[in-house]
């Protein structure tokens, strides 16, 4: 992708933007696309030499310019994860976005990050001062000494929990001289061996199965949350004194708040216990006197590049906003103190003093911000080219339109297999090209070159007369609406009668906008109908009506119950679909577990058990009961797994009376014709002893020894049996 990012030194406005950058100004650029953009952003991190801030306006364009990127820069760009802070009292809190966070903070305050991508909430909410994480991190080297001891302390202060075994981020476990830790700055356990106080070796380590992967010289452990007591100025105590204060002051006002004070001295006895608690970011403002945000981490030489900047403009005040509603609820709730509410920093404040700043939007915007406005304001021409839907024939005639107005023309594939199979389809249409891979120049002007590469969609530089498309522009086709799973209709009435369990103040969950409260079901009148609406109440005062032909949406909470603290979702936000998103992750883990569990089960040696023999087949057909559908299928299946020389893993489940004994005593029949014994298992004496008859029963004709072992046996009973 090199020629590709050299090309835009042939454009006059690129270079007024590299001049700005490089001498610390600020300038405007419109006309750019998301492609453009990313293109732009590319050459001139790559041209300037300088890092770079790339700011966007929420979570999913950071993530959408950091594939372009990567397309275009041929490297990891890494995304500054947003995180949710936590304000209540949840008995367990994931940390998987948080410990992210922490990981690429650490890396950007250490000067190893050189382009960072940010969402604009990312970027502004309250955080861990920079010096405060560069000295609560801990790097252990080889030979270094530190005594073990001392170092469980103070891993203990940065949040660790002490186990047995460590198998996930945030644990550590010491046995002798031997230290087990899980930083959020690696992505796996890390072993140290002490000989006496020194490093002697360590290593990264298998979580799964505790063995030693990869030898290290050094590594470096961070906390393992934004907000913890211990990084206190004063550490626990300077904390426990402030909330002291706090106690205090609210005390001497003439209408304390006594949910507020509630809080402070629950919080303050967990202080002092020792206790776990997840919501110490209530406290983040006393635990942290000086404001700090991502913004403060950044290089002094660091350009900054706005995305979009009247949209960005748009999602702050909408985050602002949010925020201030949810703040309100809590303040009401007695969850947070008034005084240490500033957990973010406003558009407003966000000046970027002393840095080059970028804007790169779509439009002119008629408003930039009155700390740095842009000196220079240009303007492009560039264009995001559509999709061809698999229209070949559409595609050539742009072709023969680029060719014929002598513009370069360059069509990325996925390799070189792919792209000779696309010279073929254009030269069936009279279109000629040549393959260029690698990709070392761009094509002259008429030439059509197809290069190895990928982006998301193409671009078109008029005035460069340049265009790029890509392979799957040309011939990927349309994708078809799929049609939804088809639905047994039901009537309003069944609809609501289906929530007749619930009684208002029940938590509910919608597919799409998450956990709120069930309120009531209302009648409403819109547009001159009168309908049926379920009434949930979200976080702060936002009220969502779900209307009764969609209660399919909604389902009955189930979580940790009523009587632990839930979190309501807030409508517009992104909570709820990280909690899916992170649901997934975790069904996904689990999912390669399972692989890893039955992938070893498979290499085990099992007994294979013959083929049905004639005894097998009398036995069967001597059942006085015609067998279900779903028996004969359960049955078929479970042989052929006996059958097979791998062990068998299965669980057959089946309410009351479905069969589920006769499944068993025909696998038990086929097992004792290959001289095998049977122990079937059942909970009580009484089913031990109905099972017993039923089997004497069923193999009454056949060699088989059939016995009992309850307590409705007597020793000497139970002892012949069993020898």
């Amino acid at each position: 992708m090199e020629p590709l990012l050299s090309v835009l030194s042939e454009s006059s406005e690129y270079r007024e933007l590299c001049a700005a950058a490089q001498s610390g100004g600020c300038a405007a650029l419109s006309g750019l696309s998301p492609i453009t953009r990313a293109h732009f952003i590319a050459a001139l991190y790559r041209d300037t030499g300088r890092p770079a801030l790339v700011l966007c306006q929420d979570d999913m364009a950071a993530r959408a310019m950091e594939e372009v990127l990567h397309s275009f820069l041929g490297e990891d760009v890494p995304v500054l994860p947003a995180r949710d802070l936590t304000f209540y009292d949840a008995t367990a809190v994931s940390r998987g976005w948080e410990q992210k966070r922490l990981r690429q903070l650490y890396r950007l305050a250490s000067g190893k990050t050189a382009i960072q991508i940010a969402s604009l909430q990312a970027l502004t909410m309250r955080t861990i001062p920079k010096e405060t994480l560069l000295n609560a991190a801990v790097t252990l080297s080889l030979s270094e000494t530190c005594p073990v001891e001392e170092l469980a302390d103070r891993l203990t202060a940065l949040g660790y929990a002490r186990s047995s075994l460590v198998e996930g981020p945030g644990q550590f476990a010491l046995r002798g001289g031997i230290l087990d830790v899980f930083s959020p700055a690696a992505g796996s356990p890390v072993r140290v061996e002490f000989f006496g106080d020194e490093v002697d070796t360590m290593g990264y380590f298998d979580p799964v199965t505790q063995r030693r992967t990869e030898n290290i010289e050094s590594v470096t452990i961070l906390p393992v949350a934004e907000t913890l007591p211990g990084l206190h100025p004063e550490g626990t105590a300077g904390l426990a004194a402030s909330l002291e204060q706090r106690i205090a002051r609210q005390k001497r006002r003439k209408t304390p708040n006594e949910a507020l004070l509630k809080t402070l001295k629950a919080d303050l006895e967990r202080l002092r216990s020792g206790l776990t608690f997840a919501a110490w970011d209530r406290y983040m403002a006393l635990i942290y006197p000086e404001f700090a945000c991502a913004a403060d981490y950044l290089p002094a030489d660091a350009m900054i590049l706005y995305c979009d900047h009247g949209n960005l403009q748009k999602a702050a005040k909408a985050q602002e906003e949010e925020l201030r509603l949810s703040l309100q609820a809590l303040l009401e709730a007695g969850l947070v103190d008034g005084g240490l509410s500033d957990f973010q920093k406003s558009w407003d404040l966000l000046h970027f003093d002393g840095h080059a700043v970028l804007y790169l939007d779509n439009f002119l915007s008629a408003r930039y911000p009155g700390s740095r406005p842009p000196k220079e304001l240009l303007s492009i021409s560039a264009k995001q080219l559509p999709s061809y839907g698999g229209n070949l024939d559409t595609a050539v005639s742009d072709l023969l339109f680029y060719q014929k107005n002598e513009f370069r023309t360059l069509v990325l594939c996925g390799g070189r297999r792919r792209g000779e199979i696309l010279q073929n389809l254009l030269r069936e249409r009279h279109v000629d090209s040549m393959l260029a891979f690698p990709l070392t120049r761009l094509p002259q002007p008429g030439q059509i070159l197809l290069a190895g590469g990928s982006l998301p969609s193409g671009l078109e530089y008029p005035a460069l007369k340049l265009a790029v498309l890509t392979e799957g522009q040309l011939t990927a086709a349309a994708q078809k609406k799929r049609r939804p799973a088809h639905r047994a209709k039901a009537t309003n009435r069944q609809k609501l009668n289906s929530f007749t369990d619930l009684t208002p103040g029940d938590l509910v969950v919608h597919e799409y906008h998450g956990i709120g409260r069930y309120v009531a079901m209302e009648q409403m009148k819109v547009d001159g109908v009168t309908k049926d609406y379920v009434k949930i109440a979200y976080s702060g005062t936002d009220v969502l009506y779900v209307p009764a032909t969609q209660l399919d949406l909604i389902s009955k909470y189930i979580g940790g119950g009523e009587d632990s603290p839930v979190k309501l979702n807030k409508l517009g936000g992104d909570a709820w679909q990280k909690t899916k998103a992170r649901a997934k992750k975790a069904a996904q883990d689990l999912a390669a577990g399972l692989i890893q569990l039955y992938a070893a089960r498979k290499r085990l040696p099992g007994f294979a058990f013959s083929a049905d023999s004639p005894w097998q087949q009398e036995f069967e057909e001597s059942f006085e009961y015609p067998e279900t559908d779903d028996q004969l299928r359960c049955i078929a299946e479970i042989k052929g797994d006996m059958e097979q020389s791998m062990p068998m893993d299965r669980l057959l489940c089946g309410d009351v009376g479905f069969g589920k004994t006769e499944v068993a005593l025909r696998a038990a029949m086929k097992a004792m014709l290959d001289g095998k014994q049977v122990a079937i298992l059942v909970p009580t004496t009484v089913l031990a002893q109905q099972h017993y008859l039923t089997a004497v029963r069923r193999f009454r004709g056949f060699p088989v020894n059939i016995d009992v072992l309850s307590r409705f046996r007597t020793a000497a009973q139970q002892r012949s049996t069993l020898t």
